[in-house]
């Protein structure tokens, strides 16, 4: 969740001429249907009724698409979808329209709900969790939710000129307790250890990733992920170039790819990158195009110790949502598409639960 929709608006713009030549390619699955072969009979399965245009918000702990219809007189409904089995179920109603959720591990679920300006609700949903809302201040916040423990949670606060506090929040208890000295975006990595990337303000050459001890693991630092065990980073190299590398942040940095330097990189912040299963790590990478008008595409790209491999599929988003237990990812303007890191293929999920082919 963390910046996601803070950045995803600059993305757009800054990434529209950005450019980058394929290496290993996976080839997209097909489509249509072979000459004189006989077309498949119409699928009748029911439909679930998850609305015509819901908001999809990621996926749960066992790989299941989140997804919010709203009601007619207000609210909204969240759904737990299985596409492949054409299923949807009703996780929870809530009086409120439900913007962002996140599964935690453990199966619980939180949930941001659009309380209007000057406050955010968050809403915590399984056993022995907070029985009433969380609620901050704020004009946005960000979180991070601790893998290893559910109770566990670091909210940060901003006000309308982006100014932040960080608080630790018990999930468990609802209870808020202020973080002296904390970056605005502290994450939970592997064994209760945390980890955040500090910067000067400078979008062009990143920030420091250091560890809750203030430890540095990388500089020049634009994008990051952990799954507790490896990084995954972007890096902002001096001549205006973006390196892609994978580690232990021990020092001993894999480098897997560079985008090419040039004025049109100065800047670039990356798309996100997301764990995508045990040991890699899924992101987008902006395609080749010949004109600057020209609406920039995505490609979907899996990073591992192996390197990296790019999916011969073209998206149209630079916002993705990984699954690290499934190994799948939503992506597309409505998240609509649904990338698997495991064969590089992308298919229209929306498509396949109303019986068609998703292709």
């Amino acid at each position: 969740m963390i910046k996601k929709r803070m950045l995803a608006g600059l993305l757009a713009i800054i990434l529209v001429t950005a450019g980058c030549a394929p290496e290993e390619e996976t080839p997209p699955e097909a489509g249509g249907t072979a000459e004189g072969a006989e077309e498949p009979e119409e699928n009748t399965r029911a439909i679930p009724d998850i609305g015509e245009d819901p908001l999809v918000l990621g996926f749960d702990a066992g790989g299941r698409i989140l997804a919010v219809s709203s009601e007619e007189t207000g609210g909204s409904v969240l759904y737990a979808v299985e596409p492949e089995k054409g299923a949807a179920e009703e996780i929870v109603r809530t009086e409120l329209m439900i913007t962002e959720a996140e599964s935690h591990p453990s199966g619980r679920l939180l949930l941001r709900l659009d309380a209007g300006e000057g406050e955010a609700h968050l809403r915590l949903i399984g056993d022995d969790t907070a029985e009433e809302d969380i609620i901050v201040e704020s004009h946005d916040i960000a979180w991070s939710w601790n893998p290893d423990d559910w109770t566990k949670l670091y909210v940060t606060a901003f006000d309308e000129y982006w100014d932040y506090e960080v608080f630790l929040a018990d999930a468990s208890s609802g209870s808020l307790e202020p973080v002296e000295d904390a970056g605005p975006f502290p994450v939970w990595a592997g064994a209760g250890g945390v980890i955040e990337v500090l910067d000067d303000g400078n979008l062009e050459d990143g920030g420091t990733l250091v560890d809750g001890k203030g430890t540095v693991i990388a500089e020049n630092v634009l994008e990051f992920s952990t799954d507790g065990k490896l990084f995954a980073i972007a890096e902002a190299a001096a001549d205006g170039s973006i390196g892609y590398l994978i580690g232990s942040g021990k020092g001993d940095w894999l480098p897997v790819m560079s985008l090419p330097s040039g004025d049109r990189w100065l800047g670039l912040l990356p798309a996100e990158i997301e764990p995508a299963g045990p040991g890699r790590f899924a992101t987008l990478l902006p395609t080749e195009t010949e004109a600057v008008e020209e609406v920039a595409q995505w490609q979907p790209a899996v990073i591992s110790t192996r390197g990296i491999r790019k999916s011969a599929a073209r998206v149209d988003s630079p916002v993705m949502t990984c699954s690290a237990e499934t190994s799948f990812c939503l992506t597309g303007a409505m998240s609509e598409l649904l990338f698997n890191a495991d064969d590089g293929t992308v298919v229209n999920w929306m498509e396949q639960i109303k019986g068609d082919s998703g292709k």
